[in-house]
């Protein structure tokens, strides 16, 4: 679909459609750079595979309850197609200098989310964001007594450096295969 383009598709958001939300407390940053994504044919947003160059591999990153939050925003303008800026939001607990240090150079990465709401196919469970330009640091706060001496941190889309899309799903065939493939990626590729 162009950037000019309408609506192609019945929108039914009913008792029987309505979701709960949240995302699963385990989520995969990704270094952009160390992949390549493979899109469907069809349905330009939606990913069939991430391919990780040799001895690459993605990093899980594990919080608790809602700690780990996502999503986007619209950035629209009177001269140009629509954009969003996808975001990824949490709190990093660790404090030794090696922590600390890989924290400090997150940048110009991939975040791939899984949903609490599931469905029969799997598609629309795995959310990735920052695919073609990569999330980057926006925020970035430690005090030592709020949020328990935690350090709060957001990755977003660079201004300027939006993405065409919402946000992108990430479906290998299946829930289980895209699962099976999200879990191997945390093992370098050969």
């Amino acid at each position: 679909m162009g950037c000019t383009d309408g609506i192609s598709k019945i929108i039914t958001s009913t008792c029987a459609t309505s979701v709960s939300g949240g995302i699963e407390v385990k989520a995969w940053i990704i270094n952009r750079a160390d992949v390549a994504i493979t899109y469907d044919g069809t349905i330009p947003l939606k990913i069939t595979a991430i391919t990780f160059a040799q001895t690459k591999r993605s990093w899980p990153i594990t919080g608790v309850k809602k700690l780990l939050n996502c999503g986007s925003d619209l950035v629209s303008a009177e001269d140009r197609p629509d954009k969003y800026a996808h975001k990824f939001i949490f709190q990093q607990f660790e404090f030794t200098a090696e922590d600390i240090y890989n924290v400090d150079n997150i940048n110009d990465v991939i975040v791939v989310v899984e949903n609490k709401d599931k469905n029969a196919t799997g598609d629309g469970v795995f959310i990735a964001y920052g695919v073609k330009k990569g999330l980057w640091k926006s925020a970035d706060a430690q005090t030592a007594n709020d949020v328990n001496g935690a350090r709060s941190l957001e990755l977003t889309s660079m201004a300027g450096l939006e993405e065409p899309y919402s946000r992108y799903v990430y479906l290998a065939t299946d829930y289980a295969t895209t699962l099976a493939a999200l879990v191997a990626s945390e093992t370098p590729a050969a």
